[in-house]
């Protein structure tokens, strides 16, 4: 006996996510697109304000010249005395109040249009507000259709969990990205602290060197030796960990501008008894060296830099990857 049409199986096809999963997502996008308006409504809110401001500023400032020009020809003063002999104080004060209700409108309505931008700015805050977290709500939305599509299976599982693994990934290097730039920048700052102190050490063995500074300028060239052979170690620690910071990107460290020698070398200074011009020469040798290891940490901060916003780009695309399989 033929089966009947109702008898016969339905057509093997995707899964459709269940209406409450579907609802949500569409009213959490309706929500990130109306915070994007608002957000564009309230910077045009905020530069009308502002210029509403200045312009309030100016027409207050106009007023009170004004208003010093007729307190001017009504006290008794000199403009007052003067107009009076001349014949003209009456016409001169008419004058000069015209001017200053003239200003008073000027004023009021300037004042009229900052009560307007703050009115509006204030609006468009109350909406933002009531629109709730939004970014959570989005998130929220994605993750529960992503929940769904993992374990309903099938390509958008696969391509799903391709994304989520690449995201952690980059997340990951995120993390070790900002540690190399927060060490980095301790780097140079230690460089910079050594080459003052070493400028200064070279400017008090140059003076000791050539005019014979005595003792005295000899306890303070030897005691900014001192100083500057401290911000070397701590430059030379601060390397080192940049150094391994960088080996955990899988990037090489200051290559070749190391500055290993640097507490041996000045310890010999003070161990032994050199010439000026030893120790002179020994200042400048310092020098070219953290100079060389300024240069070597700043390329490292343009690289990581560089890298940073590689990282951030490809996330971005990824998210819109993600986005685009849920809401598919």
């Amino acid at each position: 006996m033929p089966s009947s049409p109702s008898d016969a199986p339905e057509p093997v096809g995707p899964r459709s996510a269940p209406t409450s999963i579907e609802t949500e997502l569409a009213g959490a996008r309706r929500a990130v697109v109306e915070r994007d308006q608002q957000l564009a409504r309230r910077r045009l809110a905020e530069d009308g304000l502002r210029a509403a401001e200045a312009e309030l500023a100016t027409a207050r400032a106009a007023l009170a010249d004004e208003s010093a020009d007729v307190a001017r020809l009504e006290s008794l003063s000199l403009a007052r005395v003067w107009a009076g002999l001349r014949g003209n104080r009456d016409e001169r004060l008419d004058a000069e109040r015209a001017e200053q209700q003239a200003a008073e409108y000027v004023a009021a309505t300037a004042q009229a249009r900052v009560t307007s931008a703050a009115r509006e700015l204030s609006a468009v805050d109350h909406a933002l507000h009531a629109l709730g977290d939004v970014a959570a709500r989005w998130v929220s939305a994605l993750a529960a259709k992503e929940a769904w599509v993992h374990g309903s299976g099938g390509p958008a599982a696969a391509r799903l969990a391709e994304v989520a693994e690449r995201t952690g990934a980059l997340r990951a290097e995120q993390v070790e990205i900002a540690q190399a730039q927060t060490a980095a920048e301790h780097a140079a700052g230690a460089l910079g602290a050594a080459a003052g102190h070493l400028r200064s050490a070279d400017g008090w063995s140059t003076y000791d060197t050539f005019f014979d500074g005595g003792m005295l300028a000899s306890m303070v060239k030897h005691d900014k030796l001192d100083r500057a052979a401290g911000l070397l170690r701590e430059a030379d620690a601060a390397l080192r960990h940049l150094t391994v910071e960088l080996g955990d990107l899988g990037e090489q460290g200051v290559g070749g501008v190391a500055v290993d020698g640097f507490t041996r070398t000045l310890d010999v200074w003070f161990d032994n008894v050199f010439t000026d011009w030893s120790v002179r020469n020994r200042i400048a040798e310092a020098q070219d060296r953290v100079l060389a290891a300024g240069q070597a940490v700043d390329g490292v901060r343009a690289r990581l830099a560089q890298r940073e916003h590689a990282v951030d780009a490809e996330l971005a695309e990824l998210a819109g990857r993600r986005e685009a399989a849920l809401l598919g």
